[in-house]
């Protein structure tokens, strides 16, 4: 498969050296894993994104356009349909363009141009800002976070990689709840400030880069083998299965929320630090599966991660006070930890640390991201007034990803080395 290809190519998936006629202009690559202080800070300063585009802008467009929930709901279609697009080809692109620009100097083009598109608001007030930093941001990250994924694992085997993926996802997620906590006094007259502040992050973010080798270093396939037991080929279809509901749900919530929280009385200014309730709760829930490590292996974790996504959401649609939601958030942001952290282990375990792996994980939260408001769009129109189409729809949603965990599991562990090794994460 073309990033399969790409990979092994580019000596992602081998101990070999690489000839250096292969690679005339681009053959600086460092046999040690890249500095896990520089995948933090890059991380840190680009996840500001995640907070802006995939919860903050809801908030802005209510404030600053009158967004109602329809229109926040189209936006976020479009902007999953962009991101999807942009993770697919992504495994296409990056093949061709190999030979004549490193996988370092794409990172620095896409957050350059995160950069330029999230300062429209500076030259214009007009709604069409909104739309093109968000789209355009989403297509960056879709092929910004399985460059950045294989830099942070690749090189990096059992335990030095399972404190590196814990590192890396307690500095994202921390940074999206402290973005949504430090949108909360633009919110009344600068909104769309916001937007300004992640492109300066994005600046901000390439110059962390010189810290990068070229590409990412030599991963040990033999090594890499040993290490992962057979069991988690099935987890991780069982994770796969989760991931897009996962972000499907989060894909409906996120452009509604404004108006849950403001049905229950929060005050403008409180609502990006309210929302970032289930953000904490991800940390905290992430945090304790690195500590601890028993729930590795155990299709239970899945199982409880569905529940509790699944029971949160429903309760902050029915929420009829600040407390009650709050509560609910908490849940549901239990269930995303549970569910995020499982199905980026697996697929940084059994992927091989590729840039296919990661991939595949970022094109699943697409499909989750865009399939979300269809659905939500889809029930609105058979009862607009009503909180019940809805939730209707998302336990149908649930009862589909639970069906497909059964099939999972049922399948039995699979082989770990080719059906799983991740064709073109996870956000």
């Amino acid at each position: 498969m073309p990033m399969k290809e790409w990979a092994s190519s580019a000596g992602l998936l081998t101990s070999e050296p690489q000839a250096a006629a292969y690679h005339p202009r681009f053959v600086l690559r460092s046999d040690r894993p890249t500095p896990l202080a520089a995948s933090i800070t890059l991380t840190v300063l680009a996840s500001v994104g995640t907070a802006v585009i995939w919860n903050g802008l809801p908030f802005i467009g209510r404030r600053e356009h009158g967004f109602d929930e329809t229109t926040n709901l189209v936006l976020y279609l479009c902007i999953g349909i962009v991101y999807i697009v942009g993770a697919f080809s992504a495994g296409r692109v990056l093949p061709l363009l190999d030979r004549v620009i490193s996988p370092r100097r794409v990172l620095t083009i896409v957050l350059l141009t995160q950069a330029a598109a999230c300062g429209t608001p500076l030259i214009s007030g007009g709604v069409w800002t909104l739309w093109v930093a968000g789209c355009v941001a989403s297509g960056c990250s879709a092929w910004l976070w399985p460059i950045v994924e294989s830099y942070l694992v690749a090189g990096r085997h059992g335990k030095d990689m399972q404190r590196a993926i814990g590192w890396w996802n307690i500095a994202w997620m921390v940074s999206v709840a402290a973005a949504m906590f430090a949108m909360a006094p633009l919110m009344e007259a600068h909104a769309t400030m916001a937007i300004v502040g992640l492109g300066v992050c994005n600046l901000l973010a390439a110059c962390v880069l010189p810290a990068y080798a070229t590409r990412p270093p030599r991963h040990d396939e033999v090594r890499a083998s040993a290490e992962v037991p057979a069991s988690y080929a099935g987890l991780l279809r069982g994770g796969r299965v989760l991931l897009p509901l996962s972000y499907a749900l989060n894909g409906i919530l996120a452009p509604l929320l404004p108006f849950v929280l403001a049905g229950v009385a929060v005050e403008v200014a409180w609502e990006t630090p309210a929302a970032a309730i289930w953000m904490i709760a991800r940390v905290v829930t992430v945090a304790a599966m690195w500590r601890w490590t028993l729930w590795r292996g155990r299709w239970s974790v899945l199982w409880a991660g569905l529940a509790t996504m699944g029971g949160g959401f429903a309760l902050i649609m029915l929420g009829s006070s600040i407390t009650a939601v709050l509560i609910a958030l908490a849940i549901f942001g239990v269930g995303m930890g549970l569910i995020y952290y499982a199905a980026l282990y697996y697929a940084m375990s059994v992927g091989r640390a590729a840039v296919d792996a990661s991939g595949t994980h970022e094109a699943l939260i697409g499909c989750g991201y865009a399939a979300g408001p269809l659905a939500a769009l889809g029930a609105a129109s058979v009862g607009p007034e009503s909180p019940w189409p809805l939730i209707a729809t998302t336990w149908a949603m649930l009862g589909a990803g639970g069906l497909g965990m059964l099939l999972a599991w049922q399948r039995g562990p699979g082989t770990p080395s080719k059906p799983f090794s991740g064709t073109p994460k996870d956000r």
